[in-house]
């Protein structure tokens, strides 16, 4: 598989027979929104088109349930930290069930992590990349200024404190980020340096290599987290380890809505529960697949009407072909798909070979735009070649999943009623029939 690399800014052949893969999970102080949702379904494609070529792969994504917000958040319910954070765990494996998103091998919180994370800190410590003061453990940046940067692509010199740099007069050097942090208020655990909580950007450097004991394979996260989550994540682990931490950085692009930037502090996210409630999970799936993970996207309410649309196409063609074939009106064959020129159209290979190319998913929609006509073509003369059972297996790796009902005997009876009444010209009654049959999710 070939993937852009966002380190080297250039494409990295990914051959393994086992893939180590980290994908930044949320901080769970609220219910996820879409924008959440964007690296999430990138890394279920990867898994999925793994699965799909038999290739083994281990797949890590943390919890972050030690922050501030969450401490403010219980604060404000007057509960503790501990069932604020579990209730938010539980809300967002909720809503990657509902996205049909395949679990992680392994979704580690980082409150199970910190005699780990000490550990990884004082190693920093010891090799003189961090430092202490009054309880608070920064790391070095002077010690990596070569190396630092590099990841986002810019001069650390030149960023401005109080941008995307927390102000502490503590701290050596400005771009100075903590590691530990002393505190009073909410949970804390004891360190060498007095009582506090880990910083944000060890915990993913940690747990990756507490989980893997190596390097990765695949770190995916979106843009915004490439500074400074990730340059810290990344320079933390080199300090220690004397390695980079991941071959590849996959980074997918900004969500806007209605071309304004999504994001909470704005206040026009668009929780991903409320989302699949109103328009179900394929159309944020399409939406996503449909462009190019790299690239912003902008959300629509007419990008919505769009894959709602195409969906319904898809959900009709196989409900179509479903109960047609049980009642004998369309033959499943097992012919090989070929062209006007009896080539043979090998779909899953082009399928694959269009994943391998930096998972150019909108060229897989458009395959299965290709591949629906020829079936609908086909239902027209009532013979349905292996092009219908290579659509199924696509839909499956790209992780759609339509409600196409396993008729019974009853349904079945049904079916060939509505179909006699047609055929009788009894055209009052086979409406009535046909809508039974809409109602029931058949047709």
């Amino acid at each position: 598989m070939k993937l852009y690399d966002s380190l080297t800014s250039d494409f990295k052949e990914i051959d393994l027979s086992k893939v180590r893969i980290y994908t930044c999970g949320p901080t769970v102080y609220d219910y996820i929104h879409i924008g959440n949702a964007r690296p999430l379904i990138l890394t279920d494609i990867i898994v999925r088109y793994l699965e799909s070529m038999e290739i083994k792969y281990k797949y890590l994504l943390n919890i972050t349930d030690i922050d501030d917000k969450i401490i403010n958040k219980a604060l404000e319910k007057k509960i503790s930290e501990d069932e604020y954070a579990k209730k938010f765990t539980k809300a967002f494996l909720e809503d990657i069930d509902s996205l049909n998103i395949k679990r992680p091998s392994s979704v580690i919180p980082i409150s199970t992590k910190i005699n780990e994370i000490l550990s990884f800190i004082y190693d920093l410590v010891d090799k003189d990349y961090a430092y202490e003061i009054s309880g608070n453990v920064y790391f070095d940046i002077s010690k990596w200024e070569n190396e630092y940067g590099a990841l986002s692509n810019q001069n650390i010199k030149n960023l401005n404190i109080g941008e995307r740099i927390e102000k502490d007069e503590n701290k050596k050097n400005p771009q100075d980020f903590i590691l530990w942090k002393k505190t009073k208020v909410g949970k804390k655990w004891l360190s060498k340096w007095g009582l506090g909580r880990p910083g944000w950007h060890t915990e993913c450097a940690l747990l990756i290599d507490d989980f893997f004991k190596t390097s990765i394979d695949i770190h995916i996260g979106g843009i915004d987290l490439k500074f400074p989550h990730h340059e810290n994540e990344r320079i933390q682990y080199m300090a220690k380890n004397s390695r980079e931490i991941s071959d590849v950085w996959l980074h997918n692009g900004h969500l806007s809505l209605e071309n304004i930037k999504m994001s909470k502090s704005l206040k026009n996210t668009i929780l991903v529960r409320d989302y699949v409630k109103e328009y179900g999970s394929n159309s944020l799936r399409f939406i996503f697949l449909n462009s190019n993970y790299k690239q912003p996207l902008n959300i629509t309410k007419e990008l919505i009407k769009h894959s709602r649309e195409w969906l319904l196409k898809i959900e009709s063609m196989l409900k179509t072909v479903n109960w047609s074939t049980k009642v004998g009106e369309i033959i499943l064959t097992n012919n090989t798909p070929i062209d006007d020129d009896f080539n043979s159209y090998k779909y899953i290979t082009k399928f694959r070979e269009i994943l391998k190319d930096d998972l150019n998913t909108p060229l897989a929609i458009s395959l299965i735009d290709e591949m629906s006509k020829s079936i609908n073509k086909q239902i027209k003369t009532r013979m349905l070649d292996r092009t219908y059972s290579k659509l199924i297996d696509i839909l499956k790796i790209l992780g759609f999943s339509f409600n196409i009902k396993n008729l019974s005997d009853k349904d079945i009876e049904k079916i060939k009623k509505w179909r006699e009444m047609i055929h009788k010209k009894n055209f009052q009654k086979a409406d009535r029939l046909r809508n039974e049959l809409k109602q029931e999710n058949i047709i």
